[in-house]
């Protein structure tokens, strides 16, 4: 059996990021041998391919996997082995991974299996296999090269295309960055191609894959060192932020990669120094010859190995045993142990400027979303520190920065946004940075406010630095009108390719009403309850065509126009939870035992079962319904008031209906847009 899927990540301004594509192979594999995939082609070139497993591998046995790729499907690369990604926490779901492979710009891709029994006989039981191919190249224009070094030697994530949004999801941070003391250095090597002469290609495939593919919310490495002695900031969040890069052992470890594979090849002397220059300046107060307890270890070198903690062999033979010379040539930039603490040098105050403000759109419905984007610019020789919320928050009319992040943190810039006739808690909606802002750096933050009263509005930006001064107040005054809902009822449009609802009163696009009609029509989704309007998503960011209906959001992609995508169901399920991820029933699961009427999705941690799975399946499936994002619950219907056993999807919520049992109608679909639509008044 074969499933396939597209993903599409994009960027605030609406150019695509990053593709990813991927294949699910189920119920195909021999028990022994050599299994062969299909060629899989690609709906666009990809240059990075990786490979998820769930399988049950006995002691003795073995999976190994090769891929290789092509251009045309005529003219293929070399079969390339797959190394396992022993960076991984291990997964209930027996779920394993290798490392992405970097290759050249390819539209085909191949696997192969290579199944070797364990010495009794016994076989590997092999659920399914998932291969994706990913477009980095995109996220290569989000680079920039002639940036500021931090420290004056380490280049910033913006210097290798790290593109920030995807660490977030549904306007918040998925990986909140925490912080330990450093206790010790592991040295890692990423098991990967070195790049040749883009090494910054081998961590954007990274980044991607333990980002998004692995759902982290960010690159696990502290830092990345390249053959040239090039090295590269990872995980977001400055000195001692906690990575994810040595199972168990990530409080107080700085995780050092090095791009390449070092089980064979030598390692260059640039890395060798470079990464010696990080231990001694990363962490001056550790002595890099010594060794001392960790965790429930006796004793660990202070500059140490990823083997020395887990069964694999990372970070290489070559590598490995070179640990020595590094430890000794670290010695040269750490500070002598009695040597007394310096004094400190006068400190500049850090100083910033706005250099530019946009809000969009200027126009929109009371209910609906502002975006705001505010350029800022260090104009000092100090770092700018900022604090929380992060970029992408998003306010509601009521609220303030207060609710969504108490703290206030002396001397910590932010940008806020206020309006006339504020009388209370100035700038009430403000956002930090997405990190230090380095000397003559700038960065643009994204924030949106959720306006829900029909009036017009007078707002202005300010740069504050908290508790001391406003660097800027009440800056590029911009006009912002909220008109009445669009869910009052209208006549009939002259237009012939509008469709009009005599019951609801409201007219819809032929395109949205051509999806209507092929996708189940009124059963599926009911009547429009709005007019079709320009709405910026809370997704991506972006601005569509939108239209509410009784049961979905749909919304125009003109960017897929002509295909099957061209019309897509909004995340109503996902937007309408978005405060409930602390819920127990919304918390991923262990996954159940394999039974045939019960199915785990490793992409949420969420089963499906029963009337819903059956509803699931015959009914669209992924494309309409999406993930499942809860478990099963009982729950009141805000839409009539009764209660029904529930269960939401990222595009929906189902409803068993048991007055209805045996009909068509057991399992229907809750009101989710209509419930939204109620949240913001507008019905």
């Amino acid at each position: 059996m074969l499933a396939s899927i597209f993903d599409l990540h994009r960027s605030p301004r609406g150019r695509a990021d990053m593709t990813r594509m991927r294949w699910i192979e189920r119920d195909v594999f021999p028990q022994t041998g050599t299994y062969r995939s299909a060629v899989f082609p690609a709906e666009q070139s990809f240059d990075s391919v990786e490979v998820g497993w769930t399988a049950n591998v006995p002691d003795g046995a073995s999976l190994e996997f090769h891929v290789r790729t092509s251009v045309d499907g005529d003219t293929w690369t070399d079969w390339y082995h797959l190394h396992l990604d022993t960076h991984v926490d291990p997964r209930p779901d027996g779920r394993m991974y290798a490392m992405p492979h970097l290759t050249e710009r390819s539209n085909y891709v191949q696997y192969e299996l290579e199944i070797a029994p364990a010495p009794d006989g016994t076989a590997p039981q092999i659920d399914e296999v998932e291969i994706g191919c990913v477009d980095t190249q995109p996220a290569a224009s989000f680079m920039n090269v002639g940036g500021n070094r931090i420290n004056g030697w380490i280049i910033p994530r913006s210097g290798w295309g790290a593109n920030e949004n995807l660490r977030y999801s549904n306007g918040s941070e998925r990986w909140t960055p925490r912080y330990a003391p450093t206790q010790k250095v592991i040295v890692h090597h990423t098991v990967t191609s070195n790049g040749g002469n883009d090494p910054a290609s081998v961590i954007r495939s990274i980044y991607y894959y333990h980002a998004v593919t692995l759902g982290w919310g960010d690159i696990g490495y502290n830092y990345l060192v390249d053959q040239n002695g090039n090295v590269y900031e990872g995980r977001f969040g400055g000195p001692e932020v906690i990575g994810a890069h040595t199972y168990g052992n990530n409080t107080g470890t700085i995780g050092i990669a090095v791009i390449g594979n070092f089980q064979v090849t030598s390692i260059s002397q640039a890395a060798i120094e470079a990464i010696a220059r990080l231990v001694g300046e990363r962490a001056p107060h550790l002595d890099p010859l010594a060794s001392g307890p960790f965790g429930n270890r006796s004793s660990v070198p202070n500059v140490c190995a990823h083997r020395d903690f887990l069964a694999t062999e990372c970070p290489g033979d070559s590598l490995y045993t070179r640990l020595p010379e590094i430890r000794n040539l670290a010695t040269q930039f750490s500070p002598p142990a009695d040597a007394p603490d310096p004094a400190p040098p006068p400190v500049e105050p850090a100083s910033a400027e706005i250099t530019d403000v946009q809000m969009y759109p200027d126009t929109l419905y009371a209910g609906g979303t502002l975006r705001v984007d505010i350029t800022v610019r260090n104009t000092g020789s100090t770092t700018v520190q900022t604090q929380g919320p992060p970029p992408h928050h998003l306010y509601r009319q009521g609220e303030n920065f207060l609710n969504a992040y108490a703290e206030r943190m002396e001397g910590r810039f932010r940008v806020g946004v206020d309006y006339d006739g504020n009388d209370r808690l100035p700038n009430p909606w403000r956002w930090g940075l997405s990190g230090p802002l380095s000397e003559g750096e700038s960065e643009t933050v994204t924030g949106f406010i959720r306006l829900e009263e029909a009036r017009e509005w007078n707002l202005s930006v300010s740069l504050v630095n908290e508790l001391v001064r406003y660097e800027q107040q009440g800056i590029h005054p911009t006009r912002i009108v909220t008109n009445p809902p669009p869910t009052r009822p209208t006549g009939r449009d002259p237009d012939p390719s509008m469709h009009y609802f005599e019951i609801t009163s409201h007219n819809v696009p032929d395109v949205f009403y051509q999806y209507w009609e092929r996708n189940g029509g009124i059963r599926r989704f009911g009547y429009p309850l709005t007019e079709a309007f320009m709405e910026l998503s809370e997704t991506d960011g972006e601005t569509y065509l939108t239209q509410y209906f009784e049961r979905a959001r749909f919304e125009h992609h003109p960017e897929h126009q002509g295909t099957e995508y061209e019309v897509l169901l909004g995340l109503l399920g996902s937007e309408y939870t978005v405060h409930r991820h602390g819920e127990p029933e919304f918390q991923p699961v262990a996954m159940p035992p394999d039974t045939d009427d019960v199915d785990y999705f490793v992409e949420t941690g969420h089963t499906l079962r029963g009337g819903f799975r059956t509803y699931w399946y015959n009914h669209g499936g992924l494309p309409v319904f999406g993930f499942p994002i809860s478990e099963r619950i009982t729950e009141q219907s805000p839409t009539d008031g009764n209660t029904y056993l529930v269960q939401y999807f990222e595009r929906n919520r189902m409803e068993w209906h048991p007055e209805f049992e045996g009909t068509e109608h057991e399992i229907l679909l809750g009101h989710l847009a209509r419930e939204m639509l109620m949240d913001r008044g507008w019905l």
